[in-house]
């Protein structure tokens, strides 16, 4: 099933040649979590700190249906 995974910030060190205007498409298996899509992208799952689904909160054990965009943040510091 086909996804748009959309990486903020730091995440994006993952994945060379990262468009952040248009994501990146990729295929996962039905039944995929959105933790099987940070893995097959080499991030850490301690790396992620917000996940969203279509533009909805959701968890790293999130199921996926397909012709999804995911989007994934990482911990935010600041002062």
């Amino acid at each position: 099933m086909a996804l748009q995974v959309f990486l903020a910030a730091t995440l994006r060190k993952y994945l060379p040649g990262y468009d952040a205007g248009t994501g990146h498409s990729m295929e996962v298996p039905q039944g995929a979590t959105v933790l099987d899509v940070a893995s097959r992208l080499g991030i850490p799952p301690e790396e992620v700190k917000i996940v969203m689904v279509n533009g909805v909160g959701a968890r790293l054990a999130t199921p996926l249906e397909g012709d999804e965009r995911v989007a994934l943040f990482p911990p935010v510091g600041g002062g």
